[in-house]
């Protein structure tokens, strides 16, 4: 089934697709509007983006900032995928003036111009100093000789991985504790006739 082109929610005009470098390594397809800019992130596309692949599509093009452009009479605008208006969106985490619109249906995002630099520069920022109980954890942890947690090196073996055979004799310990409580269970409801 061949899928319609997505319009632009501010100049309804055709997006055209977009290749990004993910943080992972993977290619993410986003789209753009020519005449303004905007960028569509369709659900998770926004977030594994980088600081420098963020500069790459989302630059600054002088002439188009100067060139007059035609206001656009609309009262709402619509989700390139879906049927619904866009609503504004605000995390904790991005910059309360990045302006940007969400898709109540398909979560897609919505950023115009700028916004998508403005959003990944501001989470390339230092890290907040922690609190003294993150600090108190962190002295508890490294205090031990073994390492308390697992380190994952490849996800995808990790996932396709058969599952560690059991002790036998925790099994054993494990199934008699169950038959007691149904055993239990059983004498329970003889007794109180339920």
């Amino acid at each position: 089934m061949e899928q319609k082109p997505r319009n632009c929610p501010d100049c309804d005009v055709p997006l055209h697709e977009v290749m990004a470098r993910a943080r992972s390594g993977y290619m993410i397809v986003l789209d753009q509007c020519e005449r303004c800019g905007g960028i569509w992130c369709d659900r998770w596309e926004l977030f594994p983006l980088g600081h420098e692949e963020a500069q790459r599509i989302d630059a600054v093009d002088t002439n188009k900032l100067y060139a007059p452009v035609a206001a656009q009479p609309r009262e709402a605008t619509r989700c390139p995928r879906c049927p619904v208006d866009l609503r504004p969106f605000q995390d904790p985490l991005l910059p309360a003036d990045a302006q940007i619109r969400r898709c109540p249906l398909c979560e897609g995002m919505w950023l115009n111009r700028g916004a998508l630099r403005r959003v990944k520069a501001d989470t390339t920022r230092p890290p907040q100093p922690r609190s003294a109980d993150v600090d108190a954890l962190l002295r508890i942890y490294q205090d031990k000789t073994e390492p308390t947690w697992a380190r994952v090196e490849n996800l995808d073996s990790v996932l396709h991985a058969a599952p560690p055979e059991d002790d036998p004799e925790q099994v054993r310990k494990e199934v008699l504790a169950s038959a007691g409580w149904v055993v239990l269970r059983f004498l329970l409801r003889l007794v109180l006739r339920v």
